[in-house]
This record gives C-alpha cells, sequence and structure tokens, in this order.
C-alpha cells in the first residue's frame, strides 16, 4: 500500500492559492571536501562549531555541507577545500520525481516490501506507525519475532536506515534483512533461533522525505541527526531538540522499547561510529562498545574497516542517534558507514548489503548474551519498571508491562543495583557473567513509600560542551545519592518521572543538590515530552515546588535550567543536579458514590422524560430515555423522582458505597384524575387515538371546553391548535407533533381533566 497523502498535500499547498516548492537543500548548498592534512585544520574545527556547518570523516577528509557564505569564511581562513557538488539542489534534481538512482527502490516501493512482508509472514512480522514525517509521508518499522504482535521476555534489537536521504544504503540494506530474516525462517537455522528468541525492530526508512528528494535533510531543512535531545546543541539547523517529526517519531520508538543494540547505517565513508560523538572522554560502556564494534567488522565482509569512538574517530557532532539511544536510554548504540560513495551505483548495493548481513545476525545473537531477569513486585508480583545500575557503566530499564531487563556484558564479575520508585533498592554483588551466555537474576523488591524519583532522562544540553563537566547523567536518577550530574551554565535537562504527580496539599516537587556551593535554577513542570513547560518556580540548591504555582492539575515532565549565573567553562558549571523526587499524595478519602437507573411510567410503560431526582441537596434531570445518574452521599441515602404535571412523586432508600455506582431504577404513578385513555372515557370521546395530524374532543352531556394544554413527556407546553373555547367540540392540528406519547390536559366548566394521546405515522 502506498502511503502519501496527496490530496492532503495539495490542500496545504494551495491554501494561499499558490504552490511553494521547497529545495531539498539550502539554498546554495555545495558538497565540499576539506584534506586533514593542512595547517589551517584547527582553525577549520572552530568554524564548524561556530557556524553550525554540517560535516563528516571520511578517510582522510571531512565531508562537508556548506553555503557560499560559509564557504567565503573557509576561504577567510585559509581552509583548502575542493568541490565536489557545486549546487546540490540542482544534482537532486537530476534525480526526478522518484528522488533515487535507477535500480534503488523508492519510498512506495519500499513500503510495499514491507507490506508485502507482513502480509505473507503475519505470525513474524508486524508493521508499526511512528507518526507522520515532514512532506506528509508515514514512518514505519517492522517488528520480526515469532510472536511479532505482542511483547514478551526477550532481548530486543534495533536497526535503521536513511536517517540522512541522501545516503541510500541504509535503507536498501534494512529492507532486504527484513526480507532474508522473513524469507529464510523456518529453512535457515540460525535465524530461526533468533527470531524466535529475541524481538527484532526494523527502522527502514527513517527520513522518507530526504530518500525521495536526494537530501540529508528532511522537509524543514533539519539535519535530523542533529535533532535528538540528548547533549543538543543546535546543530544542523535544529531549533530545539526533538523538533521535527521524525525525532520524535524515533524518540517514541526507542522509549518505548529496551533495545540492547542498536544500529544506524549511513553511507559517505566505511567506519563503525560508537559513543560519544559529543565529546573526547570515552564514555563508561566502552569497553563494551569497543568490543562488539570489534566483532562486527570481524564478521562483516569488509578487509579492515575501522571502528572507534564518533568524536576522534570521525567528527564531532551534538544530538545524534546513538549518543541518544546511549546516553538517555542505555543501549549499545552507534552508526555503521558502509560504503565510501554515498550513492554506490545500484548494482553494488546486493554486494554491500551481505558485507554486512553476518555481522548483522551476530548483533542480534549478541544482544541476548551478558545479563537478562525480571522485577516485580514481591507481594503482588506485578512488573515493574526499574533502573538496573552494573558497576559504573549506563543503566539500563526494565520493561514497565513484563518488567523484563536485558543488557549484554564482558566476561568478568559485576555488582547489581535494582532502583524503582517506591520500592526497597536492592544490590546483588558477585554476579558471574560468561562469555556468549546469558545470566539470569530475577528480582523481587518490597514497597516502601509512595514517592517516585526521575525513572529516566530524556533530553540535556550543556552548552558550547564544556568538557569540564563529567556529563554524568545517571547521576540524576533515582533517590539522592551525592553523586550529581552537572547541567553547565545555561544547560537543562528533562527528567521523566515515570508516574504523574497530581496537585494536592503541599509540595509535589523537591529538587535536591546537596552541594556544599549550592547553584540557582528553574524548574518547569509539563505533562508531555515536549511540554509547554509551566515554570515551578526558582530554587538554590535544595528546594520544594508546588504544581498549584502552575495553574496544571498534574505533571509527569520536568525541566531544570540553570539560572545563567556562574562561569561556564569551569569544573562543574552550573547546576548539580543530584535528585529529584515527586511527592504522590493519597487522595481524600471518597464520601461519595452515585445512583444511576431509568424513571419509568407505571401505567405508560414507557421511560419519562425531563422528571426530576433528588437526593439529598443534588438534583439530577431525566433524559430522552429516562436515564439519570446523581451523585450521592454513602451510606443509606433517600432517593425520589418526582414529575409534578403528571405524576406522583416516588421515593426509595438505598445504600451507597463510596467511589461506586449503584444501578436503581424509579417508577411513578399518574396523579389521581389523569386517565390512561383509550379511545373513549366517560367525559370525553377522543378521536382518532392514535392521531396522525388531527384528533378531536367531545365532551359527553352539555359540558362545554373552556381550555386545553399539550405536554410532551418532558412536561413541556405545545401548541394546543384550533381551540374554541365554549365550543361544543375541540379540533386539535397534532401534524407539528413528532410522533410519541403525549397528555391533553383539558379544562371544561365542571372540572379538569387529562388524557393520554399517541401521535403516530
Amino acid at each position: 500500500m502506498i502511503r502519501k497523502f496527496l490530496v492532503l498535500i495539495l490542500a496545504f499547498l494551495c491554501m494561499s492559492g499558490t504552490i511553494i516548492a521547497q529545495s531539498p537543500w539550502r539554498k546554495g548548498e555545495m558538497q565540499v571536501i576539506v584534506p586533514i592534512e593542512q595547517p589551517a585544520i584547527n582553525d577549520f574545527a572552530r568554524l564548524v562549531s561556530g557556524l553550525g556547518i554540517n560535516s563528516e570523516r571520511a578517510g582522510d577528509f571531512i565531508r562537508c555541507y556548506i553555503t557560499p557564505d560559509e564557504a567565503n569564511a573557509l576561504e577567510e581562513a585559509g581552509i583548502d577545500f575542493r568541490t565536489e557538488i557545486a549546487d546540490l539542489n540542482a544534482w537532486s534534481a537530476m534525480f526526478g520525481t522518484s528522488g533515487v538512482p535507477s535500480g534503488y527502490y523508492t519510498v512506495e516501493e519500499l513500503n510495499e516490501i514491507a507490506d508485502s512482508l507482513a502480509l505473507h509472514f503475519p505470525d513474524i512480522c508486524t508493521i508499526h506507525s511512528l507518526g507522520t514525517a515532514t512532506g506528509f509521508y508515514q514512518l514505519l518499522a517492522m517488528k520480526i519475532s515469532d510472536n511479532s504482535s505482542i511483547d514478551e521476555n526477550e532481548a530486543e534489537v534495533m536497526f535503521d536506515g536513511g536517517i540522512h536521504g541522501d545516503e541510500v544504503g541504509g535503507p536498501e540494506n534494512m529492507i532486504r534483512f527484513a526480507r532474508d530474516l522473513c524469507l529464510q525462517y523456518g529453512s535457515d537455522p540460525l535465524i530461526t533461533n533468533l527470531v524466535d528468541s529475541r524481538e527484532i525492530w526494523i527502522y527502514y526508512c527513517v527520513n522518507p522525505y530526504g530518500r525521495s528528494n536526494m537530501t540529508r535533510y528532511n522537509g524543514n531543512g533539519v539535519d535530523i541527526n542533529r535533532d535528538c535531545g540528548y547533549m543538543w546543541n543546535n546543530e544542523g539547523n535544529s531549533p530545539s531538540a526533538f523538533s521535527q517529526p521524525e525525532t520524535k517519531a524515533y524518540r517514541k520508538l526507542l522509549t518505548e522499547n529496551q533495545f540492547v543494540i542498536h544500529c544506524s547505517y549511513h553511507s559517505g565513508t566505511e567506519y563503525i561510529s560508537y559513543p560519544w560523538s559529543y565529546r573526547a572522554d570515552h564514555s563508561p560502556d566502552h569497553a563494551i562498545h569497543d568490543n562488539l564494534a570489534s566483532l562486527y567488522a570481524d564478521y562483516s565482509g569488509y578487509s579492515g574497516i575501522p571502528y572507534g569512538q564518533g568524536f576522534t574517530g570521525m567528527y564531532a557532532i551534538n544530538g545524534s542517534t546513538k549518543d541518544f539511544g546511549y546516553g538517555a536510554l542505555g543501549s549499545i548504540s552507534w552508526s555503521v558507514e558502509i560504503s565510501v560513495d554515498k550513492q554506490p551505483p545500484a548494482s553494488q548495493i546486493g554486494t554491500y548489503y551481505l558485507k554486512n548481513k553476518p555481522s548483522m545476525l551476530k548483533m542480534v545473537e549478541y544482544a541476548g548474551y551478558g545479563i537478562c531477569g525480571t522485577v516485580t513486585d514481591s507481594v503482588t508480583g506485578e512488573a515493574l519498571p526499574a533502573n538496573i545500575f552494573i558497576d559504573n557503566l549506563f543503566p539500563v530499564t526494565s520493561d514497565p508491562v513484563y518488567g523484563d531487563y536485558h543488557k549484554f556484558l564482558l566476561p568478568g564479575n559485576y555488582n547489581i543495583r535494582i532502583v524503582a520508585s517506591g520500592y526497597e533498592t536492592r544490590t546483588i554483588t558477585g554476579v558471574a557473567i560468561s562469555a556468549m551466555l546469558a545470566t539470569e537474576i530475577n528480582i523481587a523488591l518490597s514497597p516502601v513509600e509512595d514517592n517516585r524519583f526521575a525513572r529516566r532522562l530524556i533530553s540535556c544540553q550543556i552548552p558550547n560542551n564544556n568538557f569540564n563537566d563529567e556529563g554524568n547523567t545517571p547521576a540524576a536518577l533515582g533517590p539522592p545519592d551525592n553523586q550529581r550530574y552537572s547541567i553547565g551554565r545555561n544547560g537543562y535537562v528533562i527528567i521523566d518521572l515515570g508516574d504523574t504527580l497530581t496537585d494536592g496539599t503541599g509540595p509535589e516537587v523537591i529538587v535536591f543538590e546537596n552541594d556544599v556551593t549550592p547553584e540557582g535554577y528553574l524548574l518547569y513542570a509539563g505533562q508531555t515530552l515536549d511540554g509547554p513547560w509551566v515554570l515551578m518556580g526558582t530554587g538554590t540548591g535544595n528546594a520544594e515546588f508546588d504544581l498549584l504555582e502552575t495553574m496544571l492539575p498534574s505533571a509527569r515532565y520536568l525541566k531544570i535550567k540553570d539560572d545563567g549565573d556562574g562561569q561556564s567553562q569551569v569544573a562543574d558549571a552550573g547546576f548539580d543536579l543530584d535528585a529529584i523526587e515527586g511527592i504522590m499524595h493519597l487522595p481524600p478519602v471518597d464520601s461519595t458514590g452515585f445512583i444511576t437507573g431509568i424513571i419509568y411510567s407505571v401505567e405508560l410503560q414507557t421511560p419519562v422524560q425531563g422528571a426530576t431526582v433528588v437526593c439529598g441537596n443534588r438534583i439530577a434531570i431525566s433524559d430522552e430515555h429516562g436515564g439519570f445518574i446523581i451523585e450521592a452521599d454513602t451510606g443509606s441515602v433517600e432517593i425520589c423522582g418526582e414529575f409534578p404535571q403528571l405524576f406522583m412523586y416516588d421515593c426509595d432508600t438505598v445504600a451507597v458505597t463510596p467511589g461506586d455506582t449503584l444501578f436503581h431504577d424509579l417508577y411513578l404513578r399518574v396523579q389521581e384524575g389523569i386517565h390512561a385513555m383509550t379511545a373513549e372515557k366517560e367525559s370525553f370521546i377522543v378521536f382518532p387515538n392514535p392521531a396522525d395530524n388531527f384528533t378531536n374532543i367531545t365532551p359527553y352531556g352539555n359540558h362545554k371546553i373552556l381550555n386545553c394544554s399539550v405536554f410532551n413527556l418532558s412536561g413541556q407546553v405545545q401548541q394546543c391548535g384550533l381551540a374554541f373555547p365554549g365550543n361544543h367540540t375541540l379540533n386539535i392540528n397534532t401534524s407539528a407533533l413528532t410522533p410519541g406519547v403525549y397528555f391533553i390536559r383539558i379544562l371544561t366548566d365542571e372540572h379538569p381533566e387529562t388524557f393520554k394521546l399517541l401521535i403516530q405515522r
């Protein structure tokens, strides 16, 4: 199925009366090569940072994407460069409407292949929509597993491609891998075992607009590999962290799953790049990244493909997918550059895929090694969302639904600390991990309190990458422990508490700095990952905050921003976050419940609309079906129904339970003197009844009709028709009345009477 919303696109573009074509690249943008071996290379690094130039290391040169103004800045700095593509917009137009070189799949064809796999292999392949990209393309990912429609206690692995749309090899690699997993399931023992024991996600085209228009950018001109939230720093035209629909979808997929390994595929060089990309320091999991990268290289078809930390081995960037996947979520996350050419001849794409396939299968296999288990409540046995800290490595989280966790570890002995809000913290020492095995450690935690601490960090910034700050974001998670994360001068961090706070009596948030030199900050609350952020207040060091200040009834996400007071390029610049606590207010004891039911007429055997229901000092009115719902105090209460014009009231005594809803019907009887009339009565003849457009009322004897009124079941007075007071017979025009039950009240010179009239058509 082709998922392009052409009508919506045209409607959107034609709102102003004209269609405006958007260039996929910036105006005048060109692709250039900057040799690394030149005297001014240090000045180049400074310019890249200051101007926000998109660049990437490829062997002994750096490939850059620059505008004429940026080119002038390089020339003025004495930096040598060679132009590869002089006009990227003109170059991208060469590929026509499909946007890809002949022989490569279009976005539509990629989607059709994915649909076909899901159609023919429904037991092991499902398609998940992650949202809509710029250009109105759908963002789609495949999940391949033995029970792909459900989540299981299995290690999860993610592969993605095409985040830079002009790097066409990634999506081609992804769709071929998905096809082989499906087609070879049941015949290839290795693939069958991996599909049965793992959950494999394939996000085959992260940037469909870029792919269709042969540009690294999305439809808003943003490099979405600079738009992710971990150590975001305003690069690649990104206005803010997770500003684009593509990166929001990316975040959704990564945060809703617990990926052990995450591989993102690019082209433009041949290199395996792992965190950090934003700083030179080794990550706490550097040895694990290096080991798996070495494994990937060894099993690949490349001859000595290099690998290493992104910052030093390739180029420095902020807001990358790999830093987010690892830094915020604990995945072993990296990027694999599979070809020197961004658009190699289509005849070679199969060769590049076959070079990577064995290594991709190895990553799926190794995701199940190391340590695994479940975290549960010791009382109820229910799964718990917990953080699992293993020595000084970045933590992983357990699945909130199934409680399972997985982390690849190198052989050795480890200490494990399990932290879950509202539960005891457990530490297990001396856990032995063997090569190519999974050590299972199941943990049951006892509940101890109602308060909640930060469960996950979503996004953060240390402006200007102050390398004197350690960037230890896990220090902000869990209860206070005197381990602090310095957010830098004017920096910020966004925290997910995991539970929703509700406004109650007293403070809802406590911020802990626990620093001998406390610093100032601003605290904001939000109900979504992206805000909007409402100021709760300002603080210095440890401080309490009340949701009442925001006028928000509830919040789950908190943003702390340094107040900008102090030096920027010093150790522990800005506010140092130890922990953040959310106070869960117990709801007040519920002293009320509800009564619901239907009010019926005993004689008419129909529901009564417009009747009044009274319970204590509370009132409700029955609807067109006679139904009502009314709040009631708990205990033994009296409930009454009344309709003064036509019926006698009815009261019952019932028992109401706190917080529950009691079902109880009321039955009203017609008042004395009101007859449930058929065709004839003692005092009057009503004919025809049922009526269509008219009916006649004739009194017996010499009685004269003085007045009449017509009521519907809600008690509303209707037009009586042609009434001639003093006449012997009354003709009533009923043509304007809707079909149903009515009551006619007649006043004669002797006494009033009320009759039922049925209108049928």
